[in-house]
C-alpha cells in the first residue's frame, strides 16, 4: 500500500514550465507529495493503527499518466469553477457568457482545460509547505477577467494538511474552487471503501435535476439515504432506490454546512477506514461539502499501488461553494470581484481510530 512516487518520474516541461515533486514530513513521519501540475495531491502517508505505513490518496506513479487526454481529477486543485454549471453559460452584469461544455449539457470542473490542466509556478517551499500560484487570464475557458490564484499546503504536526486557497481578480467572474483528493483510508489498491465508517455534520443536501445540478432546494437530509448525521457506513445506503441516488449513480451531491459564506472554520466530515482505522476529520469554512462516491471509476487508470481504479475505491469530500451558484440567487455568491480578496481554508486531518 506504501507506494512512494518518485522525483525523476514528475519531471517535465509543459507550456514552458518546469513540472516537479514536492515532499512535505512532520516529526510523526507523515509525509505529503504534491505536483505542481494542477497543484495537485499525489500521495498521503499515514501510519496505521499497526504502525503501517498506509497511503490514503489515490494518484499516478509518474507525470505523464496524468498528462494522458483520459486524464482525471485525482488530487488537483479546480477552477475557476468547481463542480457543474447547468448548460454551461450563465449571465453577469446583463451579459450572457457561453462556456464550452465538456460534459453532455454542463461544464464540469472548471472545463476541459480548467486549471486541474495548468502548471502552477511555484512561490516558495520547505520542509513541511509549497505555495503555488497560477495566473489565469481573461477569456479562460470562457470566463470573463484575470484571476490570480494562490494554493499553500502545509502539513502541521497534528497530521493536518492546510490548504489555504487566495484569489483575485481585476474584474466580475464566477469563482469556485476545491481540492479534489481521493481518499481510501485502507490504502489505495485496498478495493472498494464501502465499509468505511461516514458522518458529515450537515442538517441539509442539494438534490439534483435529471442533469445532475442543483435544482435549488435545500432539502433536509432526515428520512433519505443522504443522512450522515450519525455515523453508517458510505456502503449503507449506496444503491438505495431513491431518486436522487439513481440520479447520481450514488452519492454525488453537496451538503449544506451554512447558508452563508464566512471564515468560521467548521467540522464538516469524518470518515474511518474499516480495515486500518485510520481517521480522517475534514474541516473548512465553505459553505458547502460535496461527496463523491467514485461512482463513475472504472479500471481506466493505473494507480501507483499498480493496480486499476475500480468502481468506488474511493471518495471525495470536496469543500466549495454551492454548484451551478450563478443560477440561484439564494445560494452563496461565488462572484469574485475587483478589490476583494477571496481566501478560504481546508484542512485534512488524520489521525487512528
Amino acid at each position: 500500500m506504501n507506494q512512494r512516487p518518485e522525483s525523476r518520474k514528475f519531471q517535465k516541461e509543459k507550456d514552458g514550465k518546469s513540472i516537479d515533486l514536492f515532499q512535505l514530513k512532520n516529526k510523526n513521519n507523515t509525509e505529503v507529495f504534491l505536483t505542481n501540475y494542477g497543484a495537485r495531491i499525489v500521495s498521503f502517508l499515514f501510519k496505521d493503527k499497526n504502525d503501517n505505513l498506509v497511503d490514503v490518496n489515490l494518484g499516478h506513479a509518474s507525470i505523464d499518466e496524468y498528462l494522458e487526454p483520459k486524464g482525471n481529477f485525482y488530487g488537483c486543485v479546480i477552477g475557476r469553477v468547481c463542480n457543474r454549471i447547468g448548460g454551461a453559460e450563465f449571465t453577469l452584469n446583463g451579459k450572457d457568457y457561453q462556456l464550452n461544455p465538456n460534459i453532455p449539457n454542463n461544464l464540469l470542473h472548471g472545463g476541459e482545460n480548467g486549471f486541474h490542466t495548468k502548471v502552477f509556478d511555484v512561490e516558495s517551499t520547505g520542509d513541511n509547505f509549497v505555495r503555488m500560484s497560477y495566473y489565469s487570464k481573461d477569456g479562460e475557458e470562457g470566463f470573463p477577467g484575470n484571476v490570480k490564484v494562490k494554493v499553500a499546503y502545509t502539513l502541521n504536526e497534528e497530521d493536518a494538511l492546510e490548504i489555504l486557497f487566495e484569489a483575485e481578480s481585476d474584474e466580475e467572474s464566477p469563482f469556485n474552487i476545491t481540492n479534489h483528493a481521493f481518499f481510501n483510508l485502507n490504502g489505495e489498491g485496498s478495493g472498494d471503501m464501502l465499509g468505511h465508517q461516514l458522518q458529515i455534520f450537515a442538517e441539509k443536501y442539494l438534490p439534483v435535476t435529471e442533469n445532475v445540478v442543483p435544482n435549488g432546494i435545500l432539502e433536509p437530509v432526515e428520512n433519505t439515504p443522504f443522512d450522515f448525521r450519525n455515523v453508517k457506513t458510505i456502503g449503507q445506503d449506496i444503491n438505495a432506490e431513491n431518486h436522487q441516488v439513481i440520479l447520481g449513480s450514488g452519492f454525488d451531491h453537496t451538503y449544506v454546512l451554512k447558508e452563508t459564506f464566512d471564515s468560521e472554520l467548521l467540522h464538516a466530515a469524518k470518515a474511518t477506514g474499516d480495515l486500518t482505522g485510520i481517521v480522517l476529520d475534514v474541516y473548512t469554512d465553505q459553505p458547502g461539502v460535496h461527496l463523491y462516491t467514485g461512482n463513475f471509476m472504472d479500471e481506466t487508470h493505473t494507480l501507483k499501488s499498480g493496480k486499476t481504479d475500480g468502481r468506488r475505491e474511493a471518495f471525495c469530500l470536496e469543500t466549495q461553494h454551492f454548484p451551478d451558484a450563478v443560477h440561484h440567487d439564494h445560494f452563496p455568491s461565488i462572484i469574485l470581484k475587483p478589490g476583494e480578496k477571496f481566501t478560504s481554508t481546508t484542512v485534512f486531518k488524520l489521525s487512528n481510530k
